[in-house]
């Protein structure tokens, strides 16, 4: 089964340790693409610096290059 796994690189809940976690488990699979996103948070909303719980009560978007990539993706899996 295709899989797509995003990674924000500031978020502090699923950290980017997390991510090469799953990078080194998952390498080699075909059907796998692994991406970060160097400003986004937990939530794929840009900030700047270490992301903290109080970014979470501003509102905001998920950042466009997210959903652009999503989109992308699952276009490619038809």
């Amino acid at each position: 089964m295709p899989l797509l796994v995003l990674q924000g690189e500031r978020d502090y809940q699923v950290t980017i340790d997390d991510f090469r976690r799953w990078q080194e488990a998952l390498s080699g699979k075909a059907n796998v693409e692994l991406r970060t996103y160097a400003t986004l948070n937990h939530l794929f909303m840009a900030g700047e610096g270490p992301s903290t719980p109080q970014e979470y009560d501003v509102p905001g978007h998920v950042a466009p290059e997210v959903v652009n990539d999503i989109a992308a993706w699952i276009a490619t899996q038809q």
